[in-house]
C-alpha cells in the first residue's frame, strides 16, 4: 500500500535552528559593519583629496591671472584704520564682511579669491543671512565631509569659539609660514609671495588641511587653535585616520599621515637637528617655507 504524504503538512524551524540563524547573520553583521565604516571613512577621504585638488587647480589658475603672485593667506592680526575689528585666526563673520566692504573686497585673500576658479563662491558670499547655514551644510569646497560626519564637539564650542553661527568654521587653511615677514600691515619688500621664489613647487605647501576638533589625535603640538584660515604643522589636521591631505603649488594633492608632516620632537630632521614637538620635522616631500628649507 503506498502512503501519500500530506503536502500540506509543512515542516516549521525549530528555535534552536532559529537562533543560530540570527548567530550568524549578528556574526556577519559584526565582520561587515567595521568594513563598511572603513569604506566610508575611505570614500571621505577621497572626497576631501579631491576638495584639495580644487583648491590647487585654483592657485594655479589664480597665479596665471595675478603676474605669478600668490593669494593672501590671512587676514590683518590687528585692528587698522581699514578695518577697526582685524582678526588674523579667528575672523567672525561680521569682520568677513567688513573685509569685503571696506579693503576693496580683498579678492587677493585665498578664501575669496580662488573659489571662484572652480565654480565656487568666495566666503563673503556665505555671511549673508540667507547663505550662511550653506558653507557649513552645503557641498562645496570648503567642507571636509569627514568633520562635518564627525561634528563640532561640545567643548569647543565655548572653549575654542567653535560657534558656525559666530564665524566660518574653516576645514582647509592657507600656508602661514611660507613667507616669514608676510605682513598686510607693515608690507614689507616681500610682502607677497610669486612663484619665482619657491624652490620645489611639487612639495611646498598651499592648502592644507586644518585641525578643528580638540580631541582629533595625535596632537603633538599641544596647541588647540582650532578651524582657522591660516595653519602650519602645529595646527595640522588628523582626522583621515592619523592623517591629512595637502594641495601644494604644482596644483597636485596627496595624503600624508600626520607622523610624516608633524615632529614628535623625538626624531632628528635629514639636516642632523631635533624640531620641538608639533614643529616642522623637515620632510623634503613638504615644505613650508619657499626656500624649501624646515622651519625653525
Amino acid at each position: 500500500m503506498t502512503i501519500f504524504s500530506n503536502p500540506k503538512q509543512t515542516r516549521g524551524f525549530t528555535l534552536i535552528e532559529l537562533l543560530v540563524v540570527i548567530a550568524i547573520i549578528a556574526i556577519l553583521a559584526a565582520m561587515l559593519l567595521p568594513a563598511l565604516a572603513k569604506a566610508k571613512a575611505r570614500g571621505q577621504e577621497a572626497v576631501c583629496l579631491s576638495n584639495l585638488k580644487q583648491w590647487g587647480l585654483a592657485d594655479t589658475m589664480y597665479v596665471d591671472d595675478s603676474n605669478q603672485q600668490y593669494p593672501w593667506p590671512r587676514l590683518e592680526s590687528t585692528p587698522t584704520a581699514s578695518l577697526p575689528t582685524g582678526e588674523q585666526d579667528m575672523p567672525t563673520w561680521t569682520q568677513i564682511v567688513e573685509c569685503y566692504d571696506v579693503l576693496n573686497e580683498r579678492n587677493d585673500i585665498w578664501f575669496n579669491g580662488l573659489p571662484g576658479y572652480v565654480n565656487g563662491h568666495p566666503l563673503y558670499y556665505y555671511a549673508q543671512p540667507a547663505e550662511n547655514s550653506l558653507y557649513d551644510q552645503g557641498n562645496n569646497i570648503f567642507n571636509c565631509p569627514t568633520f562635518k560626519s564627525q561634528g563640532v564637539n561640545a567643548n569647543d564650542i565655548t572653549a575654542e569659539n567653535m560657534n558656525q553661527a559666530t564665524r566660518p568654521l574653516f576645514n582647509y587653511a592657507a600656508n602661514s609660514k611660507a613667507l616669514a615677514n608676510q605682513s598686510a600691515g607693515a608690507q614689507p619688500p616681500n610682502a607677497f609671495l610669486k612663484t619665482g621664489m619657491v624652490a620645489h613647487p611639487s612639495a611646498f605647501v598651499m592648502i592644507s588641511e586644518v585641525r578643528d576638533r580638540s580631541d582629533d589625535q595625535p596632537n603633538y603640538s599641544g596647541q588647540t587653535e582650532l578651524a582657522t584660515p591660516e595653519c602650519y604643522t602645529t595646527r595640522a589636521a588628523a582626522r583621515h585616520n592619523g592623517g591629512e591631505n595637502i594641495s601644494f603649488s604644482d596644483g597636485h594633492a596627496a595624503f600624508f599621515k600626520y607622523t610624516a608632516v608633524v615632529s614628535d620632537g623625538k626624531s632628528p630632521t635629514p639636516a642632523g637637528n631635533t624640531p620641538s614637538p608639533g614643529g616642522d620635522p623637515g620632510n623634503p616631500d613638504i615644505n613650508w617655507a619657499c626656500e624649501g628649507n624646515p622651519v625653525p
